[in-house]
């Protein structure tokens, strides 16, 4: 469950229901028309900011999602997973697109930059710079 509060009031504006288990996530589109939240479900929602109501279900991690942003248009989500994935989905269409792999290792956290690059940080103390476009890896920190 979410919910959403107004912080000057501190009323409750909102409450989302959708995810099977606890929610790790959420967080606004840069355009605050949707919502995207991920849960220990394996499961990532996208919802409609103002009704509330789910847009679309993205499935395809084999565990926990642990984080998940918006690109900087709205048109795309990134996802990262203890499964040890990067995924890149389409809003519109609730589509994967693409699949980067971290092996056996959990993926902590990620960030998508306006340049279509985006920054992974696993559990084997790396952090990757990757090109979403052309799905390659520009530069390992180790």
């Amino acid at each position: 469950m979410i919910r959403i509060w107004e912080t000057n009031s501190r009323k409750l504006v909102q409450t989302l229901i959708g995810h099977l288990e606890g929610v790790l996530s959420g967080k606004y589109s840069p355009d605050d028309k949707m919502i995207v939240s991920l849960s220990r479900d394996k499961k990532i929602i996208l919802w409609n900011a103002k009704s509330g109501d789910i847009l679309k279900l993205l499935i395809g991690h084999s565990n926990y999602v642990m984080r998940a942003a918006f690109s900087p248009n709205s048109q795309f989500i990134v996802s990262c997973s203890y499964d040890g994935t990067i995924r890149i989905w389409d809003v519109v269409s609730g589509k994967q697109l693409k699949i980067f792999s971290e092996q056996s290792y959990f993926v902590n956290d990620v960030k998508y930059f306006s340049n279509d690059q985006m920054i992974v940080c696993s559990d084997n103390k790396t952090i990757r710079l990757l090109d979403v476009k052309e799905g390659y890896e520009i530069q390992k920190l180790e």
